[in-house]
């Protein structure tokens, strides 16, 4: 799905998830680690805005610090036998890397609170109190539907930065030779 008018283009969630993934493996992610990436920054896009241009930002961090930011992202859960609890980074973390993840614990019926207020993906958290909830109602993702149906609407300059650093992955031959 591709229709551009002059300053957007419409894309499926599909293709965004695949050229991030695909972009994230050009600046060095293991396929595990670019295909979580892919799902945050989608995720994020659809649901908050901003998931494109966190990915730039994320793009830019040194390897030691993509993988601190990554690996504080896995953090967030709700001990066992807890009522709430407090997750802190040392550094500020883009709610890119948080946002699907604290979907997920509400589905678990844990609510979420940032220190900041949730903008969109590229804002920076430096703490989160988690809190079990037992009078939670499994909801519909309404904006994940939507996007589903009808497509993305994105910056077309943010999609053509992204496509041409995604231009640059190469398929291994045997993968090509297969299809």
């Amino acid at each position: 799905m591709f229709s551009m008018n002059e300053m957007n283009v419409l894309v499926a969630p599909r293709e965004l998830k695949d050229q991030i993934e695909k972009a994230s493996r050009v600046i060095g992610c293991e396929a595990s680690v670019a295909d979580r990436l892919a799902e945050d920054v989608t995720f994020c896009e659809i649901n908050y805005g901003q998931g494109i241009p966190s990915w730039f930002e994320i793009a830019n961090l040194d390897a030691a610090t993509l993988n601190e930011a990554l690996g504080s992202s896995f953090q967030l859960r709700l001990p066992p036998d807890t009522e709430s609890t407090d997750v802190y980074f040392d550094s500020p973390i883009l709610f890119v890397l948080l946002a699907r993840t604290l979907h997920n614990q509400e589905s678990c019926g844990v609510t979420w609170s940032c220190d900041t207020e949730v903008i969109s993906g590229n804002s920076k958290i430096t703490s989160i109190h988690l809190r079990s909830n037992t009078l939670f109602s499994k909801s519909t993702n309404r904006k994940m539907a939507d996007a589903l149906s009808n497509g993305l609407t994105v910056p077309t300059r943010e999609w053509e930065q992204l496509s041409e650093i995604a231009s640059q992955f190469l398929m291994p031959e045997e993968i090509l030779d297969a299809s």
